[in-house]
This record gives structure tokens, C-alpha cells and sequence, in this order.
């Protein structure tokens, strides 16, 4: 890993890096591939994250304020957050909508707290960092989280085609080359492991904290069931006609359609289950699977890798 800027010299890059100071921890990093391929990212209190042109840094994501009536939406990338988003938004608000609004509207580390902190209540706030850099506010006020798990193969390669359509990691590697490098948490928001297993501690040790854990492929096999699931953890009643018209606003295509930003920088390509099998070659598979084995063996979480 090299760094490209210090903390010295943020300030030269703040047309591009938004409102980085020479005080703020974070600095850019390119991160090689196995191939030698860069990936660049910002180092910011030890995590890796995406160059985003706000500069939100976690220090301020940390020192946001929550209301109690507060909805967090938590995932590792490429687990279906957009989709999810536009379906709670929905839901919570008891009327399908056909704008541009994504889950950046209240995505902590994209946008500075001042963009949402007007928004109407409950409002829907999103993140992929992990708990220690969320606000403290989180379990202070046991704001209600949902969180989506998507199976890691499928996971893997949406995050590989999107990392090369997303400009600012101005990645060109290949397949090969970043699959054991994204397990070992040295690209855009670290291990998927390390995501996984901290909201399983975190759900361990906090259990007053209201969690509601939803799996991409249940939602796939039965987006009512699983909308029915998000109307009774949010205290919302919703008819069944009022979701089915949420599912027929809310399929790929329709956001895709809608959500002209998002699908601009590659957010929308298959939302398939199991499309791993087109990728992964059969030493891929057979390392993977050591790993989470090493990894996750003692984890209770199941995931499903086809439909």
C-alpha cells in the first residue's frame, strides 16, 4: 500500500476531496491488486474507504446527531442497499414514489449531516461502516437498524463490477486478481468477514438494540413475505394491493429507470442470485470456501447461493 497524499496536503486537493483539512486523519492510498493493479481509496482511522467528493470523514459521521424515530439502514456494499432503501422508504412512508431520490440522501459517509438533518421523520439514514464508527447515538438511543446479508460469492463479484465502473477508485484490474485481496479487507469498506462477524457481536452484546436481519436471496424468493417482516419492525400497516405495488416499483429495471445517478456509476447491473457461478473458477471456490470456513465455522448465519 502507498500513500499519494499526506495529511500536509489535503488541502491542495480540496476542490476534489471536499472539506479535508490538514486536521482530519484522512489521506489517500492506492492499493495494489495481486496483479499490481491500484485501487484508490481514503485511509481514514484505519478503514479503507471510497473517495467520495464531499469528504465526509468518520470523525463526523461519528458526531451526528440522532432522533430517536431514526430508521439506520446497514450493509456491507453490494448487498442490496439501494433496493432495500427504496423499499423501506417506501413502506414507511405509505406512498410508492417514481423520483431520482437513492439511498444517498442520508448515506452518513457520502453526505455532510447538514444535507439530511431537515429531512422529514422517521427519517432513513444509510451506512456501510461499521458499528465503533457510527454515532454513538446509535445504541444510546437504540435507534432501529436494519441490516441485509447477501451470500459473499454473489457479493464479491458485484463488488468487483462496480469497483471498476466507480471513477474515483480509477480501477482497472482483473477478476483474478482482486478476489482474495477483497476477503483479506484491503479494498472499499475492508473484509466482508470482519463486517459480518462485528454485527453479529454487535447484536450479541446489545440485544435491547432493535435489529431486523433481512438476507437479499429471502427477499428475492418472496419480496411480500419479507416486506410484511419490515412493516411489523417499523409499526407501519400496509395492504397487501399498497406491496404489491411497491414490488412491481422497486424490480431492477424500474429503479433502474428512475434512479438515473445510481445507475450511471454501475449500481444497478444484474441483482441476480447466484450469477458467482459465471466468475469463480473452481480453485476460487475451493479457496473460498477454506476460508469462511476458518473464518465463519462457528457463525450461525446461512446463506443461500442459488435460488
Amino acid at each position: 500500500m502507498s500513500e499519494i497524499c499526506d495529511t500536509a496536503t489535503l488541502d491542495y486537493d480540496a476542490r476534489h476531496l471536499g472539506h479535508w483539512t490538514t486536521t482530519s486523519k484522512a489521506h489517500l492510498v492506492e492499493v495494489p491488486d495481486d496483479g499490481g493493479d491500484t485501487y484508490t481509496l481514503i485511509k481514514d482511522n484505519g478503514a479503507n474507504l471510497p473517495v467520495f467528493p464531499d469528504g465526509v470523514t468518520i470523525n463526523d459521521v461519528r458526531s451526528v446527531k440522532l432522533r430517536d424515530d431514526d430508521v439506520m439502514l446497514c450493509t456491507y456494499p453490494k448487498s442490496g442497499t439501494h433496493w432495500v432503501f427504496e423499499i423501506t422508504r417506501e413502506l414507511l412512508a405509505g406512498e410508492v414514489t417514481n423520483d431520482g431520490v437513492t439511498m444517498v440522501q442520508g448515506f452518513m459517509e457520502y453526505e455532510s449531516e447538514e444535507k439530511y438533518a431537515n429531512l422529514q421523520s422517521p427519517r432513513l439514514l444509510s451506512s456501510h461502516l461499521l458499528m465503533k464508527h457510527l454515532p454513538e447515538d446509535v445504541l444510546k438511543k437504540r435507534v432501529k437498524v436494519i441490516t441485509v446479508l447477501r451470500n459473499p460469492k454473489d457479493v464479491a463479484v458485484s463488488f468487483y463490477n462496480f469497483s471498476k465502473t466507480f471513477p474515483d477508485a480509477k480501477y482497472n484490474g482483473k477478476w483474478e486478481n482482486y478476489l482474495q485481496p477483497m476477503f483479506q479487507g484491503k479494498f472499499m469498506y475492508g473484509s466482508w468477514i470482519d463486517y459480518i462477524t462485528d454485527w453479529e457481536e454487535v447484536k450479541r452484546t446489545n440485544p435491547d438494540l432493535p435489529v431486523l436481519t433481512l438476507f437479499y436471496e429471502d427477499i428475492k424468493q418472496d419480496q411480500m413475505r419479507e416486506m410484511r417482516k419490515i412493516c411489523e419492525f417499523l409499526g407501519v400497516e400496509r395492504t397487501d394491493d399498497f406491496l404489491s405495488r411497491v414490488c412491481a416499483n422497486t424490480t431492477m429495471k424500474a429503479m433502474g429507470a428512475t434512479k438515473e445517478e445510481a445507475r450511471e456509476i454501475g449500481v444497478f447491473r444484474k441483482g441476480t442470485v447466484g450469477d458467482w457461478k459465471n466468475w469463480f473458477t473452481v480453485a476460487q471456490n475451493e479457496w473460498f470456501d477454506q476460508l469462511y470456513q476458518e473464518k465463519m465455522g462457528d457463525c450461525p448465519l446461512q446463506f443461500k447461493y442459488t435460488l
